[in-house]
C-alpha cells in the first residue's frame, strides 16, 4: 500500500469518526434536554406532556396527535373512544431559544443570528433562507431552508409559536468550565443569559436553579461566578454588529 492510499484511508477514518461522535452527542443532548424541561415543569403540567411518537417526533421531540385506541382484532385505530387531553399553554415568557438545537446552526451562527434580533425558533421560522445566509455568512453548501423548517417544528413542539425576547444579548454560557448546553438552558429558563447576570446571582441561588438530582453532581457555582466575571461584556467586542 503506497503512501497516497495510506493517508486516503486514514482521512476518511476520521471524518467517520467526527461525524459518529457529532451524532452521538447530538441525540445525547437532545435526551438531556429533555429530562431537564420535564423535570422543570409542575407535576400536573408534566401529567399532561405527551411523549415523542414516530422517527419525526423522536428527532424533534414533537408531540404526538390525539391518543387512540387499537382494537386487539384489526389492529386499526379506533378514534371514537380517544378523549381529547387539556390544551397546552404556549409558552411566551421573555427569553431566547436555544438556535444551536437547530441542525447545522453553531455558536458563532447563533451569535450572529441574536445579533440581528432573531433570538426565538419562531422568529428563525420566519426569515427567508438568502437573508439567513447573508446573516450568518453560512457556507455556500448549507441548507439554510432547512433551518426554518426545523426551527417551525421546535416551536410547535415546545408550545413557543409567537415567542419573542427583547433582553440584553444573550450571550454563550457554556464557555464557563462547568456549565454544558443543558445547564445554560436552566440559567436561560431562570432569566440568566449574560456573564454580568450570572455575576450577580449568590452559589445559592444557582444551586436552586440547578438542583443536585439534575446536575447529577456537586457543582462548583463560586468558580461559575468568578469565570463570569472575567468573561463579562467580552462575548460580542471581537465582531461587530451585523447591519
Amino acid at each position: 500500500m503506497d503512501l497516497t492510499s495510506l493517508l486516503g484511508y486514514i482521512l476518511v477514518g476520521l471524518l467517520f469518526g467526527w461525524v459518529s461522535s457529532t451524532l452521538v452527542e447530538w441525540v445525547w443532548y437532545r435526551g438531556r434536554r429533555r429530562q431537564i424541561d420535564l423535570s422543570a415543569m409542575s407535576p400536573a403540567a408534566r401529567g399532561t406532556q405527551p411523549l415523542p411518537e414516530g422517527p419525526a417526533a423522536q428527532t424533534f421531540g414533537a408531540p404526538p396527535g390525539p391518543a387512540v385506541a387499537a382494537t386487539a382484532q384489526t389492529g386499526r385505530r379506533d378514534h371514537r373512544d380517544a378523549q381529547p387531553g387539556p390544551p397546552v399553554a404556549q409558552d411566551l415568557s421573555n427569553r431566547p431559544d436555544n438556535l444551536t438545537a437547530v441542525y447545522g446552526i453553531g455558536g458563532l451562527y447563533e451569535r450572529r443570528l441574536y445579533q440581528v434580533g432573531i433570538f426565538t425558533w419562531d422568529q428563525l421560522s420566519r426569515a427567508d433562507a438568502e437573508s439567513l445566509q447573508q446573516i450568518t455568512r453560512a457556507l455556500p453548501g448549507s441548507d439554510t431552508s432547512a433551518w426554518t423548517e426545523q426551527a417551525r417544528e421546535l416551536a410547535q413542539a415546545n408550545h413557543r409559536i409567537g415567542a419573542v425576547y427583547d433582553g440584553p444579548l444573550p450571550e454563550d454560557l457554556t464557555r464557563i468550565a462547568g456549565v454544558d448546553q443543558v445547564f445554560e438552558d436552566a440559567l436561560y429558563a431562570a432569566g440568566i443569559f449574560t456573564y454580568r447576570q450570572l455575576t450577580e446571582r449568590t452559589p445559592d441561588e444557582l444551586a436552586r436553579i440547578i438542583p443536585a438530582h439534575l446536575a447529577g453532581e456537586e457543582l462548583d457555582f463560586v468558580s461559575w461566578i468568578v469565570q463570569a466575571d472575567s468573561l463579562r461584556d467580552e462575548y460580542y467586542t471581537d465582531e461587530p454588529p451585523i447591519l
